[in-house]
């Protein structure tokens, strides 16, 4: 067993100092104070915005096709949001975020089929949101380096079938909840479909103190990662690395027999 862990321990050591790292990505920062800043393009990978909100217009009705839908949304000062988007053919999460100063984030919401959906958002002070389709154009590849200041979803990455390290610097409290979405929306579980990958808690517990998880790719594909922060603004990091194979063990020093 102590072997086993050296061998681990080594895996991670060389994937962390070799190979080429990509530019980090910023996926939210806090926003300005001045109201003309609170209306932004949408985040990367998205194209034009189907409907904008506000705290004057809170909710729209579309109809959508099959895929993902970004929330991206502004808060110009401290607040409660409330975001309760509704489907007459499937069931999207509810969720309140709260705001200790001016942010911008996103969440991600996967559409299965072609529905008339609802979205509606309260807060309890000044707000603007933008609801758009998410492009799944992958723009990275491993090593995958993420950063971000709250509650946000990456740009869409592609991973081969294959085994990987999921790194964050954060633990316990100060980590948000990371979950690891197939393309379409739905969650990556682990192989018996018991937890979302990568698998360090769900949103309602924050307590789990490790730094490092292993999970599998079953099916090469895109994939993207949905950050849900207890606070928002709040710093993380997180990484997505290649498993290097284990190392061949030798057959040993040769043992000479004495004569």
């Amino acid at each position: 067993m102590k072997i086993f862990h050296l061998v681990l321990l080594i895996m991670v050591l060389s994937i962390s100092t070799c190979g080429s790292v990509q530019e980090t990505t910023i996926l939210s920062n806090n926003t300005p104070s001045s109201s003309a800043a609170a209306t932004q393009d949408p985040d990367p990978g998205t194209v034009q915005p189907l409907a904008t909100l506000s705290n004057d217009h809170p909710s729209t009705s579309l109809m959508l096709d099959p895929g993902v839908i970004l929330v991206s949304f502004q808060a110009e000062g401290p607040q409660r949001m409330s975001f309760d988007p509704k489907c007459k053919h499937c069931w999207l999460e509810p969720s309140i975020r709260e705001i200790t100063s001016p942010f911008q984030g996103s969440h991600a919401y996967g559409i299965p089929e072609k529905d008339e959906c609802t979205f509606n958002i309260s807060g309890s002070g000044i707000w603007t949101a933008q609801v758009s389709r998410m492009e799944m154009n992958p723009s990275l590849q491993p090593p995958v380096n993420l950063s971000g200041s709250g509650t946000a979803v990456s740009p869409a990455f592609y991973l081969e079938k294959g085994h990987y390290i999921f790194q964050r610097e954060e633990a316990g409290e100060a980590s948000p909840v990371y979950d690891l979405m197939f393309s379409n929306g739905s969650y990556l579980m682990d192989a018996n479909n018991t937890y979302v990958q990568p698998g360090f808690g769900d949103v309602y517990d924050y307590s789990s103190p490790g730094k490092i998880r292993l999970f599998d790719i079953a099916e090469s594909g895109t994939y993207y990662l949905s950050v849900y922060a207890k606070e928002n603004p709040k710093p993380w990091n997180a990484s997505i690395n290649i498993l290097a194979p284990a190392p061949v063990m030798g057959p040993g020093p040769a043992i000479l027999k004495s004569t």
